[in-house]
């Protein structure tokens, strides 16, 4: 049996149209061959929430925004859908927040604590994201603040500046800023002069690294020195010093008294001394006892005489 070219026609324009629905539902995002569950939510502005929108929850896409119209005194009202196999619990808030700097608006699900869950067509408790705008508004407000804060605190600093800055005050500072300058100059100067005496500088600083270089090397011998030293200072420490200082007291005493006795008189070797004559006549007899000796040893058998037979 063959259809006509009417019918044919009929029918390629009813398939597109179906075509051309389902299309515009799976869009949407709409589902048209099951039944998803709906729930409904209240927002005083949705901030340019489009139908279609993404509802999220732990940022997986479980939905979407089915409807958006306005509700009169409790603001629009927000239809969302998702799969009847997805449990909502009790308590669950939909957030309206944004989903990228353009100002994309979706709805994320923050689970309730339950216990229970939430039936089809029940409605959500709704909680709303500031925008970008708004989160960069309000962290710039402070700032702002601040900002305002420090130009007004600036300004009245500079007003007593001025106040102290006078005429005389300026006078001050100049004369203080040319005694900076003249000060910077010498020091220019004096480094200038310290680079032209570097090479000495540095054969000064090799002669003292010379030095520390030979007394480490001789730190063997200067501890044995100071070993000696110790040593020495603790034989002085131990020596009786004070009883060798006490008997020289008393030796000197002695001697003083033996030259106060020769001083005076007293002894023989003080009457010698002090007694012109005793010395005139002890000095005559040894001049005889020499004349005797002399003439003794030139003629001995003057004074002795030797017989064999006793004669």
């Amino acid at each position: 049996m063959s259809l006509s070219k009417e019918v044919r026609i009929g029918l390629l324009v009813a398939v597109a149209g179906v075509i051309l629905f389902t299309g515009f539902y799976f869009l949407k995002g709409a589902s048209i061959f099951s039944s998803d569950k709906k729930y409904y939510c209240y927002y005083a502005n949705v901030d340019g929430l489009q139908n279609s929108a993404n509802v999220q929850i732990n940022g997986l896409n479980v939905g979407h925004v089915l409807t958006t119209k306005l509700a009169g005194s409790r603001g629009v009202q927000v239809v969302i859908t998702m799969d009847k196999s997805i449990e909502i619990t009790e308590g669950t808030v939909a957030d309206l927040a944004s989903f990228d700097l353009l100002g994309t608006k979706l709805i994320k699900l923050i689970p309730g604590p339950g216990p229970g869950k939430m039936a089809d067509g029940a409605e959500m408790q709704t909680a709303a994201e500031g925008g970008v705008v708004d989160n960069v508004s309000a962290q710039l407000t402070p700032r702002l603040q601040e900002l305002k804060s420090t130009i007004i605190s600036l300004d009245t600093t500079l007003s007593s500046v001025n106040n102290i800055v006078d005429t005389k005050n300026r006078e001050a500072l100049a004369a203080a800023i040319k005694n900076l300058n003249a000060t910077s100059e010498n020091m220019a100067r004096l480094t200038a002069a310290l680079s032209n005496e570097s090479g000495e500088i540095t054969s000064i600083i090799h002669n003292a690294n010379s030095i520390t270089g030979n007394l480490a090397k001789e730190n063997d011998t200067v501890k044995h020195i100071l070993s000696n030293v110790n040593t020495v200072t603790k034989q002085l420490a131990d020596a009786p010093i004070q009883k060798t200082l006490t008997d020289l007291q008393h030796t000197t005493a002695q001697l003083q008294g033996i030259m106060d006795k020769i001083n005076n008189s007293q002894g023989s070797l003080g009457l010698l001394i002090n007694n012109k004559d005793m010395y005139n006549n002890l000095n005559s007899s040894l001049h005889s006892i020499n004349s005797l000796v002399e003439d003794l040893q030139a003629h001995p058998k003057k004074y002795i005489n030797v017989s064999v037979f006793g004669k």
